[in-house]
């Protein structure tokens, strides 16, 4: 049998794409929240945080189950709950 020429490495170690996924897309939300912030722009940086409010009830659901669709459909539509009611207080309250 010929020796092994790399190391096995355990499955703990490896990132998976889907984790990566997340955290880019983590990123870029903040980056909207950011802009948004920094460029005075309330209802961008809602939207930023209504991105951020869904990524967090997706990853928040997981360990109730069910498919990653589910839990987007769930977390995302909180999300846009969130912004739809920012954007109507800033209406309002300006």
């Amino acid at each position: 049998m010929w020796p092994r020429t790399s190391p096995r490495r355990s499955p703990e170690a490896e990132v998976s794409v889907y984790t990566l996924l997340q955290l880019f897309e983590v990123g870029l939300f903040a980056c909207v929240l950011g802009y948004g912030i920094l460029d005075h722009r309330p209802s961008l940086a809602l939207l930023g945080g209504g991105l951020l409010v869904g990524k967090a009830v997706l990853n928040i659901l997981a360990p109730e189950g069910g498919t990653v669709f589910r839990r987007s459909v769930a977390g995302y539509l909180l999300g846009a709950i969130y912004v739809a009611v920012g954007v109507w207080l800033i209406h309002v309250l300006s």
